[in-house]
């Protein structure tokens, strides 16, 4: 446990660099900055060599912000040292990690993020993997700076949150709101389901954005996604009727779409080339009449 209590005349001597009253400080203030900087490392690795580098780095600069803290601590406006200087750690830990997460995030990249949002339907985990695929080759952004222009959106709160079951002993921790919009151990299969059933959602709309008017809307007429009526690939005349062309074209469109879309689907969600050669057969197989009912959205 961290020291509750520094007396004022120990302060003021530290501040006329009183070297036994700033040994005094730093022994009062160590097991806290340890604290806050084993938190801090958390954001940035939960575990392992990478947290152990972290933590030490951010215990450094903890010590440098209570330094910071003496210099600028004024007893008449708050006689609470202690408060001060771990407010003025926290301050400096929290930049310090978020100009660490948030690292090549450029206004090119926060506008491909931001522009796949819409598509996402709002949900930022879904958008940061659109914002790796979806985008022309030029405009797409690679994995990290996806995953830094998430953070960078979300903004402190997501940073400030610490890692779920992870409880520092002298701090109290409140569950937090997951992902699937209810704390974490209140997770069930169903919201896991229902989570990724909107991603999936979502990801088919954002595909459908990215290709021509004349093949998306012919897709979405085939298998009734928004905001095209349910028309099957049966009656081709009355799908024709309702985009104003013809049902030869309306049969072209949706057999070049097909494949257009199998292939933008899988690029968008396949994270290695085995799962994208199994989704490549599973969309083989499912856009067919048979599969068309399944696949509404």
């Amino acid at each position: 446990m961290y020291s509750t209590t520094l007396s004022l005349e120990t302060v003021r001597a530290a501040q006329n660099r009183d070297l036994s009253a700033t040994a005094t400080v730093i022994e009062a203030t160590e097991s806290r900055i340890a604290v806050l900087a084993r938190k801090a490392a958390r954001r940035m690795a939960e575990s392992g060599p990478r947290h152990d580098d972290y933590r030490d780095e951010f215990e450094q600069m903890g010590r440098i912000a209570v330094w910071e803290a003496l210099t600028r601590f004024d007893e008449t406006v708050s006689p609470d040292f202690l408060g001060f200087a771990y407010t003025t750690v926290e301050t400096m830990l929290l930049g310090a990690t978020r100009a660490e997460r948030n690292q090549g995030v450029d206004a090119d990249a926060a506008k491909t993020f931001l522009s796949m949002l819409e598509p996402a339907g709002g949900d930022p985990f879904v958008a940061e993997r659109l914002a790796q695929t979806l985008p022309p080759a030029g405009r797409r952004l690679s994995a990290d700076r996806a995953h830094a222009a998430r953070l960078a959106y979300q903004g402190a709160d997501s940073l400030d949150a610490p890692a779920p079951g992870s409880v520092d002993s002298d701090e109290r921790w409140e569950p937090g709101t997951s992902t699937y919009g209810v704390p974490d151990d209140l997770v069930t299969a169903d919201d896991v389901a229902r989570a990724a059933d909107r991603a999936k959602h979502a990801t088919v709309h954002a595909v459908l954005d990215t290709m021509g008017d004349g093949q998306a809307n012919v897709l979405r007429g085939t298998f009734g996604i928004d905001p095209i009526a349910f028309f099957g690939n049966t009656h081709d005349e009355d799908l024709a009727a309702e985009l104003g062309t013809t049902a030869k074209a309306v049969r072209e469109a949706r057999s070049k779409g097909l494949k257009a879309f199998g292939k933008r689907y899988v690029t968008a969600v396949a994270r290695t080339p085995e799962e994208a050669q199994e989704l490549t057969g599973a969309m083989n197989a499912r856009l067919t009449r048979k599969g068309a009912a399944a696949c509404r959205a």
